[in-house]
Parts: structure tokens; sequence; C-alpha cells
């Protein structure tokens, strides 16, 4: 089977799950067997002969519509000499015009018009100029193409049930074009990093066992505010007690602002390394996902890897992957009173911390690998050839 695959994210371009979800179902793939061949944004010069890189200006909000353009031209071109199955589109923002007549697969991480109604239900929250112009711009466009997308698709992947169910909801979409398949982790991969250097830790200021741990994008959605919010009061009580933000983000000049005065706030640039990641994850305390939304954070998937505890926003699919007194807790969104009380219980109960990582790192061998997700994955292809 011959697929092209198209993703604006790609390595070594990955800002976030998009990228992630892209590198791990294109090497599963490969292991399966299918010839892969990728366009993405980046310089042409390659040493991967089936990766085709495309040099368009990184311009914000327009470089989905550059890349998108010269990328079906590109797949016009390879598909008379490749002559492909299918086509896997990994959420461009613009619908794809104009492309071959192929069977088309679209994978949808989560929904514009959802993200709209979030930014608008809490205006008390200063916004930054770049969410502003989300909400001006590229939540009505992104809306927009969501629709188009969901009705010029021949089968569409949802990471989750909570988004299949805005999917249909917002898009009015087929009930049969849309495949629920949870995102996977590559296991293999993450175990087989070994070194445990706690001069990384150090280098932040931070002990094993005595860091709460943010690892994601700094945006509004994200909620990292409130976490900030809730180490204020934390820290009275157990001041020895560090709080690690790991990520950059347009969001990020208001809460290094929020946290001002507060040294056990400590902030660390996105990290890109595994190693360091994994480090980070290992020795952390609790991992913390205090988001507004989530269609399936990877986050979640990398810290139940390393069998840590989480405590996470009970909103979109994150209560599909954490399941609340067993593997974490399940906090209500926006609640800074909320994660407050459950980090105190687990700073206080180590049994309780590993019981929960445990558990967590059994139901990501079970349900959450890049062998499932390639899999289910591979179903849906065969579906359309």
């Amino acid at each position: 089977m011959k697929v092209c695959f198209i993703s604006l994210e790609y390595p070594p371009n990955i800002f976030g799950g998009v990228g992630t979800y892209a590198e791990a179902i294109v090497k599963g793939l490969n292991r399966k067997g299918v010839d892969v061949f990728v366009i993405t944004r980046g310089d042409r010069n390659d040493s991967d002969q089936r990766t085709f890189r495309i040099p368009t200006p990184n311009v914000l909000y327009w470089r989905s519509l550059f890349f998108t353009k010269s990328a079906v031209s590109l797949l016009r071109k390879l598909n008379r000499l490749i002559k492909f199955d299918l086509v896997h589109i990994n959420e461009p923002h613009f619908p794809v015009l104009g492309k071959p007549n192929l069977p088309t697969v679209y994978t949808l991480h989560s929904s514009q018009v959802n993200e709209i109604k979030l930014k608008l239900g809490d205006l008390k929250t200063p916004k930054t100029p770049k969410e502003i112009m989300d909400l001006i711009l590229r939540g009505p466009i992104g809306g927009i193409c969501d629709l188009l997308i969901t009705h010029k698709a021949n089968k569409i992947i949802c990471p989750s049930p909570h988004l299949a169910q805005l999917i249909r909801s917002y898009c009015f979409a087929d009930e049969k074009k849309i495949c629920v398949i949870p995102n996977g982790i590559d296991l293999k991969t993450f175990d087989e990093v070994k070194d445990n250097d706690v001069s990384i830790l150090s280098k932040y200021g931070l002990e094993k066992d005595n860091y709460v741990l943010f690892m994601g994008r700094l945006s509004f959605l994200k909620g990292v505010q409130y976490l900030i919010a809730a180490f204020r009061t934390i820290k009275k009580e157990f001041p020895n007690l560090k709080l690690a933000i790991v990520g950059k983000g347009d969001f990020e000049k208001f809460l290094r602002n929020l946290a001002y005065g507060m040294e056990e706030v400590v902030f660390i640039e996105y990290v890109d390394s595994l190693k360091v990641k994994k480090i980070l994850y290992e020795n952390s305390l609790i991992v913390v996902v205090p988001s507004l939304y989530e269609a399936s954070p990877m986050v979640v998937l990398e810290a139940m890897a390393c069998s840590r505890a989480i405590i996470a926003s009970n909103v979109g699919s994150i209560p599909f992957l954490v399941k609340h007194g067993k593997s974490g807790f399940l906090s209500n969104p926006g609640d800074s009173k909320n994660l407050e009380k459950f980090i105190k219980i687990l700073y206080s109960d180590w049994k309780m911390r590993k019981n929960m990582g445990s558990f967590g790192r059994k139901l990501v061998e079970k349900d959450f690998t890049d062998d499932c997700m390639v899999d289910q994955t591979l179903k849906v292809y065969k579906s359309l050839c």
C-alpha cells in the first residue's frame, strides 16, 4: 500500500501534539510495511527520499494556506509518478482543493468552534494579542474549514469519543465517516531512554520528588493560571515544594507576571529532547494538566508511561485517559481550590502516588500504544482501498 501523508508539523518541526502524532503514525506505518511518503514544511534538502519538504513562508495565520497550496501541487506531481492508494492529511486548516481523485483520510485533533466558545466564556482573563486574533480570524476561518473538511473526507479520525461528538454536532458530519482511534505512545523508544542524569534537575534548581510538573504550550486554554493560583496557597504549607512549568507560548508573559515574587515557580522553555523530558517526568512528584479543554493530550500518555500520578481537568477527552482515583484525580476546570486539594493529598501520600503511577503505566501498555493506533489506522485505510 502506498500512502501520501501530509502534515504541516513533522520532525524536526514539532510544536505540539499534532507533530508528535505525525512522527508516531509514520514510524508505525513504516514498521508495518506501508510505503509512506511525507509532504511537510521545511528545507528541501533532506536525506530521506520519502520525505518532501516545502520551503513556504512561516507567517502566522497564513502558513497553513501557503503550505496547503504548495502541498496539493506537489501531491499531484508525486501521484503521477508513484500512484498512491490514498492520502492521509494531518489537520491542515484549509480543505485540500484540486487534489488528485484519491480516497482521503483526515485526522482532526481539535474543534475550532469549541475553542471559540471556551475563550468567549471567560472574558475576565486578559487575552494576548494572538488570542484576540485567534478569536477574530483563526477561529471563524478554522470552523468553516472544519465543516468543509468533514464533508470532503472519506474518513475522519478523531482521538477520542468526545471530539467525535463535537465534530458530529458542529460540523454535521456523517457518523459513518468518523473513526475514534486513541493517540498512542511509542513505549519502546520511551523505555530505551535509560539515562537519569539528575544534574539536569539541578540546572533548573529542582530536586527529585520535590516538584509539581506542568508540561505543554503556554496558552489561555491550558489553564496554567489556575495552577499558579493554587500553588500560591500550597507553598505556605509546603515551602520547599516547587512548581516546574515547561513550555513556551504567547501566554508566558502573563503567567510570569502572575507568578511574580514566587521563587518556587520555575519556568523552563520548551523541551524537545526525549532524554530531558523523561528525566523531568520521572523525577516529578505529580504531573498536573489543568486545561480548560483537551482533545487527547500526549502529556497525559507520557506521564503515565513514566508511572506518574496525574491531576487533570475533567474536560474533553481527559476522562477517556485518566481514571479518577486509580491513575490520578480529575479536577474541576478553572478551579484552583480543587487543584490545591488534590496536590496536597498526593503530596502527603507516597503510596497512593506509586499505586496510581503503576495503574497508569498498565493502562498505557494495554490501550494507548502506537501499535494499537497504527493497527486501527490500517483498518481505516483498508476499508477505503
